[in-house]
């Protein structure tokens, strides 16, 4: 009867030693293939080593002028009380104490409201006339001094930075004059758009996901547009030349792009009453613009990869990395040039601010810069590439 068993389970495990054999056989030849392809051992090793500095980046951060909040502090107040000024105290605090914050004495309101509404500035602080008798007596029960603060509703990080400088430099101007009660109230309101609070608005949230469902959405259409287009080798042969067949991939892309963007405003406006600030020609070319940098990233993909594999290795680590630069890369100037966040801010400029197509014409240059650049490698590469599939 134990013979029986043992022959029975020696009989079992000489098939399964043998898959195990092979799958070990075939795991090598995985590997073998990939210590032989440079492109692939190019995304391996480099796709972790530019996520790893860029989180070291974040503690080791060198703040530029490109990373302060520039605070436009408007002083109205013109009393004292024994000689001192608490809204001059103040001023002298947010100079030391609002970290991160730039801060820049002004006159005039409706300019300061001006240069916030073409985003040269991130806030306004109006200290208002009587603040320092308000304060001097506001320990005897009185009501409160109130600093008003005007902020861009638009710009969620900005708000936390500024809201943070100026909660820094009341404390301090606080603990300097034996202040310990709710002395100092900022009342604060948010600006464009300012219907609804926090995120849930959609005027926020478009700028924050279009761009990526956008640039995402190209990349995966044209990632594989030429190197898995079998007939293309065979079209190659006609009189149509290769210049012509990537001009006609671009054209009918953009075209599908167009026919998505239609979707999406349509769904968007008819759906959810959705409304931008400014024109809806503005905003198409910007959304167009979008698109067509992912199509010009997308076909210099599919013209430099050599299999869809590739293609496919070459976009997901090429949209990583643009969302690596967003969201991880501490450097403000860096970040402004990420096409993500070019189109971010000329979208949101549009929905929230109205501003005009000349207003967003640095964003729209930009993606314009950047799709034309990896067009333009395309066609090198594809002119001088002998194999296609």
């Amino acid at each position: 009867m134990m013979a029986k068993i043992f022959d029975s389970i020696r009989r079992k495990s000489v098939p399964l030693a043998g898959s195990i054999k092979r799958i070990g056989a075939l795991i090598r030849k995985e590997i073998e293939s990939l210590l032989k392809d440079r492109q692939a051992l190019l995304i391996i090793f480099l796709l972790p080593l530019i996520i790893t500095l860029a989180m070291g980046m974040a503690q080791q951060r060198v703040i530029t002028l490109n990373d302060y909040s520039k605070i436009a502090v408007i002083n109205q107040d013109t009393t004292t009380v024994n000689g001192t000024s608490f809204s001059n105290a103040l001023i002298v605090e947010m100079f030391q104490h609002a970290n991160e914050c730039l801060v820049i004495p002004m006159v005039s309101y409706e300019f300061a409201l001006y240069l916030l509404w073409q985003k040269q500035i991130n806030a306004i602080v109006v200290i208002p006339f009587g603040f320092t008798n308000q304060l001097a007596s506001s320990g005897s029960g009185l009501v409160p001094a109130y600093i008003n603060m005007t902020l861009d509703g638009s710009d969620i990080e900005g708000q936390s930075n500024i809201i943070r400088g100026v909660a820094n430099s009341i404390a301090e101007l606080k603990i300097d004059y034996n202040f310990t009660k709710d002395e100092i109230i900022p009342a604060a309101q948010a600006i464009w758009p300012s219907q609804t609070t926090g995120i849930s608005d959609i005027s926020i949230t478009i700028p924050l996901i279009l761009p990526m469902l956008l640039i995402g959405a190209s990349l995966v259409l044209t990632s594989q547009c030429v190197v898995g287009d079998i007939p293309l080798r065979r079209m190659l042969l006609t009189p149509a030349g290769k210049s012509e067949a990537l001009i006609a991939k671009i054209v009918s892309y953009l075209l599908v792009s167009i026919v998505q963007i239609t979707i999406v405003l349509g769904i968007l406006i008819l759906g959810y009453g959705f409304q931008p600030a400014g024109s809806l020609f503005t905003l198409l070319t910007v959304l167009i613009l979008t698109s067509f940098f992912g199509i010009g990233l997308g076909i210099f993909i599919s013209v430099l990869s050599s299999s869809r594999l590739q293609a496919n290795q070459y976009f997901i680590f090429s949209y990583l990395i643009l969302i690596v630069i967003l969201l991880a890369v501490p450097v403000k100037a860096v970040q402004s040039l990420d096409p993500l966040q070019l189109s971010r801010d000329a979208i949101a400029s549009v929905t929230a601010r109205g501003l005009s197509l000349i207003d967003v014409g640095t964003q729209c240059l930009y993606l314009l810069g950047f799709a034309s650049f990896f067009l333009g490698l395309a066609f090198i590469v594809f002119f001088f590439k002998k194999s296609l599939v």
